[in-house]
């Protein structure tokens, strides 16, 4: 189906569920403060990779997907983990006690100066034509600090602002919803976060940044059975088995789509199992590849129908794995967070999911992708402004640099995957050089000592 520009920006205009920014510092190996910036610059190659998106009467370009790329210990899984945070504490901090909190707090420890100091968290989303700027500072006592700003029409204006327990509505509302706003800020403890204590009593502006919050998919280190189940609970609701199994074809994993099946007797088990207070993943559920069965003369008989994490390689699996959720934002809308995208999936195949979010054929909801890779093919793809590195200086710290930041004089036709091997944009192992002079030493010695060897 075609989309012209008028459909798409009529359209985008009406669902905007997006990211513009996450900022992240003294965490873990971000010290200063570091931006991932989802918000497009004024450069014109791929304009389908851009949402066109409004609030008020201004424009704003949102990008559907972002390649973030670094050497080993560059700060890529430690980006996901401070969003990853942020998220879980937003969604549960007021649910959650002293007592019961599941989460840490991890100062960056390689400075005196932020190692007993607060982590710093703040996003900034579009919600319904509304961006918000939300964050907080947090250790692992208190909230230090919480804010929240609002740009509706033009200017941005301010919601509230806390300073440990003392909350102040600054944003001017009916009396009797201000009333009941600050009646809220007396039942927020001081290790919960007051935006997450007012979506807990329904107040409609805090309750849909939570659920923002919670349409963000991390696919990070997930347990191998429990993501399958999760694409095998998507696959029994027709909204989401169509398009799984259309791109399961033309994948060529092998494998024309795949089934859901059930185990009865694995199902009355696992009850018993959940009354004695063991997990709720249902392993009664397999997911099973169907095949295609052919004569002595290739003529198709039947088909077969195979289980999955027996039968198929390890890099169908985790590909299955991923689809669940990557269905799941490209159909609802969200952000999918991607870590390790390339481990044991083919470069086609990470290509073909990258235009997935780059389509407006596919990607109608407002779905974004964050990725980690190592994979430059997916370079060619992309917009200068999609192409971000990680890099870590000399004393430990992360910084994120996007390609067009860093050199805005770079080329759209640049050979990216060539110039960022040279490690001419960073985010490369800094190690070429010793290894070569080691080795150039070595030759050179050992050139000396056969010459030596063969005038003597």
């Amino acid at each position: 189906m075609h989309y012209d520009r008028y459909v798409i920006v009529h359209w985008y205009k009406n669902t905007q569920i997006m990211l513009l920014k996450f900022s992240l510092s003294n965490y873990r190996s971000f010290k200063d403060n570091a931006t991932l910036d989802l918000e497009a610059c004024s450069i014109k190659e791929y304009g389908e990779n851009v949402f066109v998106c409004k609030y008020g009467n201004h424009a704003v370009n949102i990008l559907k997907s972002i390649a973030l790329l670094g050497a080993n210990s560059a700060g890529k899984s430690n980006l996901f983990k401070g969003f990853n945070l942020m998220r879980h504490i937003v969604i549960n901090s007021a649910k959650e006690s002293e007592l019961t909190k599941t989460y840490q707090i991890e100062p960056f420890r390689l400075c005196t100066e932020t190692e007993n100091k607060p982590s710093f968290f703040e996003c900034s989303m579009m919600i319904n034509s509304v961006i918000y700027r939300y964050g907080f500072k947090i250790d692992n006592k208190q909230v230090v600090g919480e804010w929240l700003y609002m740009i509706a029409k033009r200017r941005e204006e301010t919601i509230f602002i806390r300073t440990k327990n003392q909350i102040e509505i600054v944003k001017r509302f009916p009396n009797d919803y201000k009333n009941k706003l600050e009646l809220l800020t007396e039942l927020t403890r001081n290790d919960a976060l007051y935006l997450s204590v007012l979506a807990q009593f329904n107040i409609d502006m805090a309750s849909q940044i939570v659920k923002w919050f919670a349409k963000n998919i991390i696919y990070a280190e997930p347990n191998l059975d429990e993501a399958l189940n999760y694409t095998a609970e998507l696959l029994a609701d027709p909204h989401y088995s169509s398009l799984l199994n259309e791109i399961i074809e033309k994948s060529d994993l092998g494998f024309s789509s795949i089934e859901r099946h059930t185990d009865k007797r694995a199902e009355q088990k696992i009850s018993t199992k959940n009354s004695a207070g063991f997990s709720n993943s249902r392993p009664g559920v397999k997911l099973r590849s169907i095949h295609i069965k052919h004569d002595s003369k290739n003529n198709r008989t039947e088909k077969v129908s195979l289980e999955l994490n027996k039968n198929e390689s390890s890099g169908a699996q985790k590909f299955i794995a991923l689809l669940g959720p990557m269905i799941k934002v490209l159909m609802d809308g969200g952000t999918f967070w991607i870590d390790d995208f390339d481990a044991k999936i083919h470069p086609y195949i990470i290509t073909m999911v990258m235009d997935l979010f780059n389509s407006n054929k596919y990607n109608q909801n407002g779905a974004q992708l964050v990725s980690i890779s190592y994979n430059q093919q997916i370079l060619k793809k992309l917009r200068r402004d999609q192409i971000a590195f990680l890099n870590k200086d000399a004393y430990g710290a992360s910084s994120i640099t996007a390609l067009y930041i860093f050199n805005p004089n770079v080329r759209s036709n640049a050979i990216f995957d060539k110039e960022y091997l040279q490690g001419q944009y960073g985010g490369v192992p800094n190690i070429s050089d010793v290894f070569s002079l080691d080795l150039n030493q070595k030759l050179s010695k050992n050139l000396n000592m056969s010459f030596e060897n063969g005038h003597n």
